[in-house]
């Protein structure tokens, strides 16, 4: 059965919550950033990247031709623009063409995330979300380019355009601009924007400072034992790559039920009140939160794996690891859930040294 859409719904509810509960979000931003993110989760859902075994699924080839030209650029590889700071990205330089940043508005979202406004000539606000190695779903091949790289615009409202250069086709993932403005044309603002964008990854473009520890540089799809996500699935699996730190395992060869996510996230870490804890070895223990309702059962695991202490971030705010488990009700209870995706979350604790 095909799962997209509850899929979408139980994501979008994942991710309003974790942006609601961040402490870095700047409040006049919170209603767009959490919209841009359930829209580009929405915008995401179906698509078909590589299968573990490398091939491609059927609903891809029947979309997008398979004259796309491999991407050969260092400067966009996954591993290099995962450690890129979006919001050292959002300045004067890349912004100035349509206007003055307003002050304090900058807010980051999750490691590629970082949104800002800008104040037009005129007055207007631009509202803009940089999004670096995020999902793409492309229906046609791209025609035009943008610095050298694969140009994909979604022009249906100007008003309120995405914009985006291809990073990889064999993952399906891009640098993309979200700009809302109202009365303005976002689209010709946002390729302004991802212009200079582009041109800065290509030249030294800005790092998130690590810790010792951090698992910012670490490949989500990579670290969980393939032989225990396909013993939780009880079948072969098919990767989708959701962003840089996300990484989703479905059944079979396509977007079924069930499904396992290993993601790497910022935020505050689960406590008793969430789960209940687990022991994974290896000193790690973590906190198992089941979800029922009608359409989806799940089973979270996740525990901080080190903590970031900053001026700006809550107490306990840190580096968090999460392996979920999601299926149908009629094939799944969150006891099995539980028991899977403790499974495999035991094989990414040692990955991590």
């Amino acid at each position: 059965m095909q799962v997209v859409g509850l899929f979408c719904d139980s994501l979008t509810n994942r991710l309003t919550t974790s942006l609601l509960s961040c402490p870095v979000i700047n409040e006049n931003r919170m209603m767009l950033a959490a919209g841009v993110a359930v829209l580009a989760l929405i915008a995401g859902c179906g698509n078909d990247s590589t299968s573990s075994n490398g091939s491609s699924p059927k609903e891809t080839t029947e979309t997008s031709s398979s004259a796309t030209p491999e991407i050969k650029d260092p400067a966009v590889e996954a591993a290099a623009l995962r450690t890129v700071d979006p919001c050292a990205l959002l300045n004067e330089t890349t912004l100035g063409d349509t206007g003055t940043l307003v002050p304090d508005s900058l807010s980051t979202l999750d490691w590629g995330e970082c949104g800002v406004d800008v104040t037009d000539a005129s007055g207007k606000t631009v509202e803009f979300v940089l999004r670096v190695g995020d999902q793409i779903i492309l229906v046609d091949d791209p025609t035009e380019e943008l610095e050298g790289l694969p140009l994909v615009v979604d022009d249906e409202d100007k008003e309120s355009c995405w914009i985006s250069v291809v990073t990889s086709y064999e993952l399906s993932l891009a640098i993309t601009f979200q700009v809302d403005y109202v009365g303005g044309d976002g689209c010709a603002a946002g390729k302004a924007a991802l212009t200079k964008v582009v041109q800065a990854v290509h030249n030294n473009p800005p790092q998130y400072q690590q810790v010792p520890g951090s698992v910012l540089t670490v490949d989500p799809c990579t670290v969980a034992d393939k032989e225990a996500i396909e013993t939780a699935l009880g079948q072969k699996s098919f990767m989708e790559v959701k962003n840089l730190h996300v990484c989703d395992f479905w059944s079979g060869d396509g977007t079924n039920y069930p499904l396992v996510s290993v993601s790497l996230l910022k935020g505050l870490p689960p406590d008793a009140e969430d789960g209940e804890p687990v022991d994974l070895g290896g000193g790690v223990t973590a906190i198992q939160a089941k979800e029922v309702d009608s359409s989806t059962v799940s089973c979270d695991v996740s525990w901080r794996e080190i903590e970031t202490p900053s001026e700006d971030e809550a107490p306990g705010w840190g580096e968090l690891v999460s392996v979920e488990i999601s299926g149908e009700p009629a094939d799944l209870d969150a006891a099995t859930a539980c028991d899977k995706a403790v499974a495999v979350a035991k094989t990414v604790v040692p990955s991590l040294g």
